[in-house]
């Protein structure tokens, strides 16, 4: 039987996404030449007693990887993003568990010089998702995360 390069690599990803905290990404710097549209792009925020993680490749406009949440006094999530890169703007679905149950977010960060920025907006639950009820109105003021090194 012949397994699939793509089931593999979501199955990679969904056992990335089980990980008990944020984690740092371990995968190396994929991009070979100036020319090469894939890379790993490696943000994090560490406020007070706070921590979030991003660690994706970046392939073409898409992007897949990690998202983590560690919040003081919150419920911590990690979990899987799947998203694209619409200009400055990353629009994606942010998958993860939460007291025995899967969750769909969508969320989106602004790039800003060396930062990306959360955004943040009312959602609604829509088709089985949080989704943001206006995209329009989504403001760029929640957590900055600054470009860290890929590990």
């Amino acid at each position: 039987m012949k397994i699939s390069p793509v089931l593999i690599s979501l199955s990679l990803l969904a056992l990335t996404a089980c990980n008990s905290g944020p984690t740092e990404n371990s995968a190396v710097n994929t991009k070979t030449s100036e020319s090469d549209s894939t890379f790993n792009l490696c943000y994090a925020s560490f406020v007070q007693q706070d921590t979030v993680l991003f660690n994706a490749l970046m392939f073409g406009d898409s992007i897949k990887g990690s998202l983590g949440y560690k919040l003081y006094e919150k419920q911590q999530n990690n979990g899987m993003l799947l998203g694209k890169m619409q200009g400055d703007t990353i629009w994606g679905l942010y998958t993860f568990m939460a007291a025995d149950s899967q969750f769909i977010n969508e969320v989106s960060f602004l790039k800003k010089d060396t930062l990306l920025v959360e955004g943040l907006g009312k959602r609604v639950f829509r088709d089985g998702k949080f989704v943001f009820d206006d995209k329009a109105s989504v403001r760029y003021d929640g957590v900055k995360l600054a470009k860290s090194k890929c590990k």
